[in-house]
């Protein structure tokens, strides 16, 4: 992978802004660290002198002359401490102790306050000096070099400079590993596409097994990819199934026509062949209705329209409009139906399921046939079946039941288009319900799961 696609990436840009704003952050504690030291030694610095002053002030109060420039004489000759001192006369020179003081007592007055400033000798170097006069006229000096506390000042500043190095280091290093690892997600995702594009639809976007937000997007996108290759499949076995199915009766249309013109010779039988016609092409066009009808429900237009529909009457409905049907071909609808089970959807479409059910086993099944409508409510699910005990669907060939066109072998000499169970599986996909066909023992039992509407 290319340093400038890295470099160039979204990843890498969000991971150096990162990185800055750590860095900003580390500068200001050091810089904050910094200013807390510095001012917690200054202070200890000036209580230091302070302490010293007013130490050696009560001693001059109570041995005199003599015993200041003793103590300070014995102080500055033993270098006891890192403080430095110095008792000046009244011209400012210096009595005993160190003699570059001078420069910093100031001049004798009658305060006897003690006065303390800090001093820069130069760029790098800085002095403390305490200052009071005494009641002889002489001036007592005590001075601090605050070179320490410019150590300190230097050790604290390497060191953030340092954690400063390493954050930008560890900071872009890291935002390029994490990039890298990013863009060869997004590059497999991107070839699987291409492959797609390119006409293979059995492409897959591999999955690493973590779990995160890449494997959760390419599952979901592995799952959008099934659906679309179900239904270019889907698309390509329509196309099969029409060019199959609608070229019987086409071929007869015509052919019935063809014999109308050779051999009619009545008015009679030219109308019965143009009824022949009338009714083929009656077919036709009522399987192409069925067909637009079944790709505007898989097209969600009238999901929008949903409500909160009562199932229990709904069926109960349906179940009453066929009755006298099922009594002329000698056999029973029985209603088993839970009062007051509501979903939400589109009262009409699930009528037309239903309807499409009840029509499925009326002519599929033999006179004295049971046909039965069950709807229970279990858990948070409405579970709707419509079963009979004819001959069924046989295992094999159930998974085949919803297919457009698709009928049994036996089941071809009976009126219909092998549309009914295909819209069947539309609807209750627009209302996200699943649908199965079942073995009824003996017969067939279709079973439809809805999400229940009740509160």
């Amino acid at each position: 992978m290319h340093l400038r696609k890295i470099i160039r990436s979204t990843g890498f840009r969000f991971a150096v802004l990162h990185t800055l704003v750590f860095v900003v952050c580390v500068g200001l504690i050091g810089w904050l660290a910094e200013v807390t030291v510095t001012t917690a030694l200054m202070g200890q610095a000036r209580q230091r002198v302070d302490a010293e002053v007013a130490a050696l002030a009560m001693e001059f109060e109570h041995e005199g002359s003599t015993g200041l420039l003793s103590s300070v004489q014995r102080r500055f000759a033993t270098r006891e401490s890192r403080l430095r001192y110095a008792i000046l006369d009244r011209d400012n020179r210096t009595v005993v102790g160190d003699h570059g003081l001078a420069a910093y007592a100031g001049g004798a007055d009658a305060s006897t306050e003690t006065e303390t400033r800090q001093f820069k000798r130069d760029a790098s170097d800085s002095i403390l000096v305490a200052a009071r006069s005494l009641a002889d006229g002489t001036r007592l000096v005590i001075a601090d070099d605050l070179e320490s506390i410019e150590d300190v000042q230097d050790v604290i500043l390497d060191a953030f400079l340092l954690a400063l190095g390493v954050a930008l280091a560890l900071g872009f290093g890291t935002g390029a590993l994490l990039t890298y690892a990013l863009l060869k997600r997004v590059d497999a995702v991107t070839r699987t596409a291409d492959a797609i594009i390119g006409g293979d639809l059995s492409q897959r976007i591999e999955l690493t097994g973590s779990g995160d937000e890449f494997d959760r997007l390419s599952a979901t996108l592995n799952t959008m990819l099934d659906r679309i290759g179900g239904l270019m499949e889907n698309v390509r076995q329509v196309s099969n199934d029409i060019a199959h199915d609608l070229r019987t009766p086409l071929a007869r249309l015509r052919q019935g026509l063809e014999v109308a013109r050779g051999r009619a010779r009545t008015g009679a039988e030219y109308q019965a062949a143009v009824d022949r016609a009338l009714d083929e092409a009656d077919g036709l066009l009522q399987t192409f209705s069925a067909l637009l009808r079944i790709a505007h429900i898989e097209s969600g237009a009238r999901r929008s329209a949903f409500r909160t529909v009562d199932l229990s009457e709904v069926m109960q409905t349906v179940a009453e409009a066929y009755g006298p049907a099922a009594e002329d071909g000698n056999r029973v609808i029985r209603a088993e139906i839970a009062d007051t089970v509501r979903v939400h959807g589109d009262r009409e479409l699930l009528t037309q399921l239903f309807s499409n059910l009840v029509e499925n086993a009326l002519q599929h099944t033999p006179q004295g046939a049971l046909i039965t409508m069950h709807l229970t409510r279990q858990f948070s699910e409405a579970v709707a079946e419509v079963a009979d005990n004819g001959p069924g669907i046989p295992e094999q060939e159930r998974s085949k039941a919803f297919r457009r066109f698709y009928r049994l072998e036996r089941s071809r000499i009976t009126p219909g288009n092998g549309l009914g169970l295909s819209m069947v599986a539309a609807i209750a996909d627009v209302h996200h319900a699943t649908v199965q066909v079942l073995d009824n023992a003996p017969g067939l039992r279709v079973a439809v799961r809805f999400a229940s509407g009740d509160s």
